[in-house]
């Protein structure tokens, strides 16, 4: 019990140090782009959030 303790606060200890040690990749232009189009997607057909997946 003691050994899985200190594995899940090793793991999350190097888990909180690796996200404040690596910087978070910025938005970039075509990922903008792809959010406005499935929210476009979505104003369109409010009944399904995966309208491609949907039987026609």
């Amino acid at each position: 019990m003691r050994i899985c303790l200190a594995l899940a606060v090793a793991t999350a200890a190097l888990g909180l140090g690796l996200r404040l040690a690596v910087p978070v990749a910025p938005v970039d232009a075509s990922f903008r782009e792809v959010v406005r189009f499935y929210k476009a997607m979505q104003a369109r057909e409010p009944g399904s959030n995966t309208p491609e997946t949907s039987v026609p």
